[in-house]
Order: structure tokens, then C-alpha cells, then sequence
């Protein structure tokens, strides 16, 4: 599994850290109030609730799980993905960004959830600025598939390649944000693209990549740049989302569920499964046996 950050334990925190939950992935959220960090699990069951309610948690639990911290650098020691998420605030997430960086592996990709503020202001005193970017998931968390960036100056591509990976085994869409302005939805269309995801999902046979997709573009079109930056990244590599766990995103899938005989994790995250009663990602049926495969 791909160990997640969440720095800032609001609303939107909670429900990002939520998202990676309900997709297997660990995750850890801090808060330097104890008394936010209080509300953090009550929101999450609230959530499932709902998400139980719509039919897209037919289980109990999400796949990952979500662990509460009341310190920044053990939040964020171990992570792949940091993101940022407190209120809008230069200084702060300044701040933020600088002491994640010294304190983070080097080789984690530190985002914010920013609306307007410049990247490359906020990344100003952060290490690996290379290693940086904005990344807005839109709200409902759970429904809405675009998920926002805007790189930083020196982002590289081979990040916001390995971030695009990530968000596509969670069934959303990079959206590269189009000169300044920040996309909002209206109420409307947030009904809308609730409603269609709900579909999707629902029609879905598997984690990984969505294909035949029914929601709507937005037809938020990039500049120049923008438009750059994304043929560079989407002719690094070929997908290879059949292939990789989908819950880790490192290994190769190498083992098969009886008895539903699907194959989507490796051997070790198929254990992880079956050892917490989890299902089968795919067709939620109880895991009896796993059949270790060997590719050739």
C-alpha cells in the first residue's frame, strides 16, 4: 500500500484522507489541535454511512485505514505522498511546506490543497522543490474524478507522471488548472457529476483505471504551457495499471482469489486482505484462498 500524509484535519482533510482510505491505502492524518482531531473518526463513519447508503461500501471498513497524529514529523516520516490541507494562509503553509521538507524522505512528493495561492510562493523555503506541487481534489471528495494540479516552476515531470498514477488507480482524472483560476464547480454540476460517478463506479469491475467513461468533460481548457506539461507526461510511459497491485502500486499482481478467481494485488497485500476479512476489491466476495501465480 502507499503510505499517505494529510496535514490539516478540517473538513476537506478528512474526506481526502478518507478517499485514500476507501482505495487500501495508509494514511495518516495531523492536526495540531487535539480537539479537531477528535471529530476526525466520527466524520469518516459518517461518511461510510453515506457511502454504504449510495452502494459503494458494500463492506464495513475501507481497505486502508486512517491514523491520527499529533505530530508533524511522525505523520510524515514515512510518506509517499504529503498533502497539505489547512486554510489559506501564506505563512502557514510556508511554514508547513519547510518542515515536511526536512523532515519527509527525499524522495516524497509534498502537495497543497491550495485554491489561489502561488505554488511557487508556498514551496518558497521547502527542500526538493522539484519534488513539489498543487493538487485540489474537488468537493465531494468521494464522487467528483477531476482532481486538479498546477505544478510548481521546477516540478519535474516524472513526478506529476507518478502522481497521475497514483489518482488513476483511485478512478479520477488529472486536471491540469488553466492559467491562474482555480475551477469551482456549481452546485449543479456537482449533482451532476455525483450522480454519474455513482454510475460509474457501480458499473465498475475492478480497481485501477476507468475506461468508457460517462461523466461529462469540463471543458476547462490549459494554456500553452499547461497543454506542454501534459504531453510531456503522458508520453513517459505506457500504463501499466493491469499489471501492478492495486493496492500497494509496487508490486506486480501475482496471486488469485478463490473463489472468485480474480488477480488485482500482489501476494503480500492479497494476504493483508484476507487476513483482516477484507473482500475482493473487485466483486466483494469473501476471500477463502489465495493461488500464489508466477509470471514468466
Amino acid at each position: 500500500m502507499v503510505h499517505i500524509a494529510i496535514i490539516g484535519a478540517g473538513l476537506m482533510g478528512v474526506k481526502i484522507a478518507g478517499e485514500f482510505a476507501y482505495h487500501g491505502h495508509r494514511v495518516k492524518i495531523y492536526d495540531n489541535s487535539v480537539q479537531t482531531l477528535n471529530k476526525v473518526y466520527s466524520i469518516l463513519e459518517d461518511d461510510k454511512k453515506q457511502l454504504y447508503i449510495d452502494g459503494l461500501l458494500p463492506q464495513k471498513h475501507f481497505l486502508g485505514q486512517v491514523f491520527c497524529m499529533s505530530h508533524l514529523e511522525e505523520s510524515v516520516k514515512d510518506a509517499d505522498f504529503i498533502f497539505e490541507v489547512v486554510y489559506e494562509d501564506l505563512e502557514v503553509k510556508q511554514d508547513i511546506f519547510e518542515r515536511v521538507s526536512h523532515c519527509c524522505k527525499p524522495t516524497a512528493v509534498i502537495a497543497s490543497n491550495t485554491l489561489q495561492l502561488d505554488i511557487n510562493k508556498i514551496n518558497e523555503r521547502a527542500l526538493n522543490k522539484q519534488r513539489t506541487l498543487g493538487l485540489r481534489f474537488l468537493f465531494p471528495v468521494y464522487y467528483i474524478p477531476e482532481v486538479e494540479i498546477y505544478p510548481a516552476n521546477q516540478t519535474e515531470v516524472q513526478v506529476i507522471e507518478k502522481v497521475r498514477k497514483l489518482v488513476e488507480r483511485m478512478g479520477k482524472t488529472l486536471f491540469f488548472r488553466s492559467g491562474q483560476q482555480p475551477l469551482i464547480l456549481t452546485e449543479q454540476q456537482r449533482d451532476e457529476r455525483k450522480k454519474a460517478r455513482q454510475e460509474e463506479i457501480l458499473n465498475f469491475s475492478g480497481l485501477g483505471a476507468f475506461s468508457d467513461r460517462s461523466i461529462p468533460a469540463l471543458h476547462h481548457s490549459g494554456n500553452d504551457n499547461v497543454q506542454k506539461i501534459q504531453n510531456e507526461v503522458f508520453s513517459i510511459i505506457p500504463s501499466d495499471l493491469d499489471r501492478d497491485c492495486a493496492i500497494c502500486m509496487d508490486r506486480l499482481r501475482d496471486c488469485l482469489f478463490s473463489p472468485c478467481h480474480h488477480m488485482v494485488t500482489c501476494l503480500q497485500c492479497g494476504q493483508m486482505l484476507q487476513d483482516r476479512h477484507d473482500a475482493c476489491p473487485i466483486c466483494r466476495m469473501d476471500i477463502r484462498e489465495i493461488v500464489r501465480v508466477y509470471h514468466t
